[in-house]
């Protein structure tokens, strides 16, 4: 047990060290896999908070530990960044508008006023529209009715 503390390196002739592939892209994951003998499987598509699509974010054996030749390296993949669907704020008040917004994972990056019939105060849209989906933390626009003339 000391000899796996003390010599990290692998023991066994068979054996080799897993390079690190986390942050590149699984093509390049699967070569450097594949030439430092061991065979890739896709474990898992997730969606990650900084990786965009297509890039490993996880590997199991982790880096450098030694592994059997031959044998699987399992893969998590970035699916790209959290979306969120904007909600419908049309005809809420203007402060309840921003905090279901911020609930929603977004940020209300401006505020403005427009012409309509709703009472002054009142959210009337917001910029990209309800519906759509968005990745998590994105900047929303919400439009706030100036009221009746």
């Amino acid at each position: 047990m000391a000899a796996l503390l003390i010599f990290p390196a692998p023991l066994l002739p068979n054996e080799r060290q897993v390079p690190r592939v986390i942050g590149v892209t699984v093509e390049e994951a699967q070569r450097a896999l594949g030439a430092a003998g061991f065979r890739t499987e896709i474990a898992d598509r997730a969606p990650h908070p900084t990786y965009e699509a297509g890039l490993v974010t996880w590997q199991d054996p982790s880096p450098g530990v030694a592994a059997p030749r031959g044998s699987a390296v399992a893969l998590t993949v970035s699916a790209g960044t959290p979306r969120r669907v904007v909600p419908d704020v049309g005809g809420l008040d203007a402060e309840l508008a921003q905090r279901l917004l911020w609930s929603a994972g977004l940020t209300v990056g401006s505020v403005d006023t427009v012409p309509g019939i709703l009472p002054g105060g009142v959210a009337s849209a917001t910029d990209p529209p309800a519906g759509d989906s968005v990745a998590t933390g994105s900047s929303v626009r919400l439009h706030v009715a100036k009221g009746p003339k």
